[in-house]
């Protein structure tokens, strides 16, 4: 009996002792259980508490501020010491190094106030086999030693929306299991003691034990199928409301499940794709090849423009196929994604295309931020600046300031900006080497979708080269080419500035009009270089006594013009007085060729009594001249009593007049009978010329001519004369068969115009008019005085067939002996002779004398001022040819010669039939 009981409790104790074993290794089993369903559970709610596309492709330590990191702490770590982790963190491996992207705290850290920043810290003790997680992409259990103690850790790879790989990992520290486990284990010892010391409570109390444990199995099988559901459904949650195509496919490519975006990026519906075997349908090769590599155990990736078999949806599509494996590691299926990027890759060509604009874009493109910050520059800054990107990057555009552009400007430009409106306007800038540059810019804000900016954008374009043109047509306009003086139009419109001024303030100044005396000795001599020279000279010897307020201009021809602001007469006459002294000891050398040079100058005060810009321009022109009147190398000072000056000054109000009558075309055409006294032939006429005022009232030549010789516009006169006459002649050229010609009058300016010279070529070559019947008058006085240009002149219009009458002849002490030298064709008797022959012996003997030299020399000749039918006869006894003069007729407007010529045609016609 008692070896049976001492079998018995020997068996009893073995039992007991077995079954303590075997409960314990169970209890440990359980434990490790749970431990792992927790470490697993709290890892994988670490990206549930984190924000929505926390890890990205490029990932940066900047992306987040440390407060928003420091939120991400607190959340886990109230989860953590809620579900007895120890810690709960995320990782990402970038390159070798392993990173912190989130991690929990533990309640001794965070009230200890550590820093609980954990964004991207290095995870420096990392245990290797952490990166085989991130190779095989598989989850690990692993008992880690590292700087925060010992731990059981579970790492769990996950992939963000976008495909970014990271770890989602929890702790428990292996003190906690092992104080578990040592707490079961003494629980255990005590339940042997008490089943060897007390069988009966023992059993009763192993009873109870197993009963609760039967209960805690329960409660943990009931709790773990509720957290399982709980992460299938969020599991599922996520899988159907992610932004990319998820979807799972069978070892034979048959796809068995997906999502709502799945149906949106292909275009069908998951009656169509579940089912839908990827192998045997799919057309596109790149796809099913990326399918393939899956298939074969590889992820397969795929990018580029995609059209669904199944719902013909063109797209850009991302596509991804990661292999799944059983617990045998066979392959037996895999997960899909598909990402529909056709908007951002539209996006991306687009702003490549804008990118690539920009960069080759001709004019310079400079992006700051809202603080004036330079983030982007393209090449054409560096072309234009000289500064590279790397140089100006981070820094303000005022480096380009060159202290040139108005402080005006700026502000302006702020207050545009501001306002949210673009601003336009142009920099004096300079470069990186110094040099000075014009830059035309219109620089706009960029603003957010709140309105707020964010940027500015400048387009700069380099106007220097235009402004250099421009400022080199400006200089044109208003400066003389030859000496960079200024010139009349510009001066005038100082001197209406002065003017004003000396109204308004009361201000004295003095007007200086400069003329170089026997100029044109110096230019027919050696030529227009050596005039132009000599014209630089005398501008820079008369600047050099100016002060830098005074203005000084050269209007034309060998005239300077001086404005002395502020300044009295006295100080006027210093000026002049010295300019004339520097002249004394001037002498103009031009090759082998030296010329003393003098001037007459005028001057005139400008005060609140002066009238206009004009009449002072008239008063100092008046000035002038009468001291060239006087006798050259002298100077004048105008004054309104001075009678000789009122001459001069009327001068000057006739070459206004005359200006605007060749402007309004005023001027009208008259003409003069010439009628031959030896022979029967047809008459001639002299054409004459009357001005129309604006009064209406015709003038007679006598009144303006010695004005439009003085003031060099007599040339113009002869252009409008020759012009009128021959269009005249061409519209009536059937109606003059009984007129021998016309004669026009030129003056001694037309005979050195080489310009109206070709002018009357070109036109009666082009003509329809005889040269024949026109005739030129030169005065011998003009004739005489440009002796060359005279001879040229009537050589090369002869040449064509036209003729030419010497005028006013007899006037000059030695009109014979010049005679012989000018090839004219008929002499006009001077008037002065003719009108007194019948009283004065001595008037018919000159008569005579011209008479019979010119008909010696082969002319023709014409009495002048014939007033009485007495002394027709008497010249028509002396053989003088022609008759010209009031007791033939008066002058007459032209047309009248049509008048006349009808006439003779129908005399001769009755003559005829009679």
């Amino acid at each position: 009996m008692t070896g049976r009981v001492y079998i018995a409790v020997l068996v009893y104790i073995a039992w007991v002792v077995l079954y303590l074993v075997w409960d314990y290794s169970h209890e440990q089993d359980r434990i490790y259980q749970q431990i792992n369903n927790t470490l697993i559970s709290s890892a994988l709610a670490a990206p549930l508490l984190l924000p929505d596309n926390f890890h990205h492709q490029g990932m940066k330590p900047d992306d987040i501020a440390p407060s928003e990191d420091l939120k991400n702490t607190l959340q886990l770590s109230q989860y953590a010491q809620s579900s007895n982790a120890a810690y709960i963190y995320t990782l990402i491996k970038q390159g070798d190094t392993v990173y912190f992207t989130s991690s929990s705290a533990t309640e001794a850290e965070i009230k200890a106030g550590q820093e609980l920043y954990s964004y991207f810290d290095t995870y420096n003790q990392a245990d290797p086999r952490i990166d085989e997680v991130f190779a095989d992409k598989t989850q690990l259990f692993l008992e880690i030693t590292d700087e925060w103690g010992n731990f059981r850790s579970v790492f769990i790879p996950q992939k963000s929306p976008d495909g970014t790989l990271f770890i989602t990992a929890a702790d428990m520290e292996i003190s906690q299991i092992e104080s578990l486990l040592n707490q079961r284990l003494a629980k255990q010892i005590g339940l042997a003691a008490i089943f060897l010391l007390f069988l009966l409570p023992v059993m009763l109390t192993f009873s109870a034990a197993q009963r609760r444990w039967a209960r805690n199995l329960e409660v943990s099988v009931r709790e773990r199928t509720r957290e399982l559901h709980a992460s299938e459904k969020r599991l599922s949650s996520i899988i159907e409301h992610s932004p990319v195509g998820i979807f799972h496919y069978d070892q034979n490519a048959v796809i068995t499940m997906i999502n709502h975006r799945f149906e949106k990026v292909v275009g069908s519906t998951d009656k169509v794709l579940v089912g839908f075997n990827m192998l045997e349908k799919l057309i596109d090769k790149k796809l099913r090849g990326a399918l393939q590599d899956a298939l074969q155990g590889k992820v397969g990736r795929f990018e580029g423009p995609y059209v669904s078999v199944t719902g013909q949806r063109k797209i850009y599509l991302i596509a991804e196929f990661v292999p799944l494996r059983d617990a045998q590691g066979r392959i037996n299926g895999g997960v899909g994604v598909f990402n529909d990027v056709t908007e951002q890759h539209t996006t991306t060509n687009t702003l490549n295309k804008l990118s690539m604009a920009v960069e080759q874009s001709p004019n310079v493109v400079v992006i700051t931020d809202a603080s004036g910050q330079i983030e982007y520059v393209n090449p054409r800054f560096t072309d234009i600046t000289g500064y590279y990107p790397e140089e100006v990057i981070g820094k303000n555009p005022r480096l380009l300031n060159s202290g040139e552009t108005a402080t005006e400007i700026y502000s302006d430009l702020w207050k545009t900006l501001l306002s949210g409106q673009a601003w336009r306007g142009v920099f004096h800038n300079r470069k990186k080497n110094g040099e000075l540059y014009w830059a035309e810019e219109v620089i706009s804000p960029i603003m957010n979708t709140a309105g707020e900016i964010t940027h500015f954008i400048a387009l700069q374009e380099d106007i220097t080269e235009v402004r250099r043109i421009s400022d080199e047509i400006n200089f044109q306009t208003t400066h003389d080419s030859l000496t960079g003086l200024l010139n009349r139009r510009q001066f005038e419109n100082e001197l209406t500035r002065i003017v004003e001024h000396a109204h308004k303030h009361h201000s004295h100044h003095v007007l200086c009009f400069i003329d170089i005396d026997q100029f044109k000795i110096v230019n027919d001599t050696c030529g227009h270089m050596a005039g132009d020279d000599l014209l630089r000279q005398i501008g820079n010897l008369i600047r050099d006594k100016l002060r830098s307020r005074d203005i000084l201009a050269r209007p034309g021809g060998d005239e300077f013009l001086m404005l002395l602001e502020n300044a009295s007469l006295a100080q006027g006459e210093r000026v002049v007085q010295m300019v004339m002294n520097d002249l004394k000891q001037f002498r103009f050398q031009w090759e082998d060729h030296s010329f003393p040079v003098e001037i007459s100058a005028g001057l005139t005060v400008i005060d609140q009594q002066t009238s206009s810009a004009i009449g002072a321009m008239q008063d100092v022109d008046t000035a002038c001249y009468t001291a060239k009147d006087a006798g050259r190398n002298r100077f004048h000072i105008y004054n309104d009593n001075d009678e000789q000056q009122l001459i001069r000054k009327g001068y000057i109000q006739w070459a206004s007049e005359i200006h605007r009558a060749l402007d309004e075309n005023s001027f009208r055409l008259y003409v003069q009978p010439i009628e031959p006294l030896q022979k029967q032939q047809n008459t001639s006429y002299e054409v004459l010329i009357r001005l129309l005022s604006e009064s209406g009232d015709l003038v007679a030549p006598g009144a303006f001519l010695p004005a439009a010789e003085r003031y060099n516009i007599a040339s113009q006169i002869d252009r409008w004369v020759i012009q009128n006459t021959l269009q005249w002649m061409t519209k009536n050229i059937d109606q003059l068969r009984h007129v021998d010609s016309l004669a026009i009058n030129l003056s001694g300016q037309s005979l050195g115009d080489d310009a109206l010279l070709g002018y009357i070529i070109r036109s009666i070559e082009q003509g329809v008019v005889p040269p024949r019947m026109i005739k030129f008058e030169i005065t011998e006085t003009a004739a005489i005085a440009n002796l060359k240009d005279a001879q040229i002149f009537i050589r090369s219009l002869k040449n064509l067939g036209c003729r030419f009458a010497l005028d006013d002849f007899g006037s000059g002490l030695s009109s014979f002996a010049y005679l012989k030298n000018l090839p004219v064709d008929l002499l006009k008797i001077d008037g002065m002779f003719v009108r007194n022959i019948i009283a004065d012996p001595i008037d018919e003997a000159m008569v005579r004398s011209i008479n019979e030299v010119g008909h010696i020399m082969g002319m023709e000749t014409i009495a002048e001022f014939v007033e009485t039918d007495e002394i027709m006869e008497r010249l028509q006894q002396l053989g003088v040819d022609y008759a010209q003069g009031y007791a033939i007729s008066r002058p007459r407007p032209i047309n009248s010669i049509l008048n006349t010529a009808t006439a003779t045609a129908v005399a001769e016609t009755s003559s005829e039939l009679t």
